[in-house]
């Protein structure tokens, strides 16, 4: 949330990504001492550690997996308990 009126940011504009058009940075109170291009550079350097999170989320193999073995298990235990009581 901004709060006060005079906030100073940075904003990128992305033409090689399929996810973003823009990235708003705001910057902190106390002024920053260093030149523009510096900035520009410590954003992308940020943009660049946080695109790992959409390479890690496409693994769903591993989750549909596990889901089918907890299926069968429970469907094995299902009859394994109806043959035993005889139901």
């Amino acid at each position: 949330m901004l709060k006060g009126c005079q906030r100073e940011m940075i904003v990128l504009q992305t033409q090689d990504s399929a996810l973003f058009e823009h990235a708003y940075f705001i910057l902190r109170r106390e002024k920053p001492t260093l030149p523009r291009g510096d900035m520009l550079a410590e954003a992308n350097r940020i943009i660049g550690a946080g695109s790992g999170y959409f390479a890690r989320r496409r693994h769903r193999g591993r989750g549909v997996l596990l889901f089918l073995l907890g299926f069968l298990l429970g469907a094995g235990i299902f009859l394994l308990l109806r043959a035993l009581i005889g139901f």
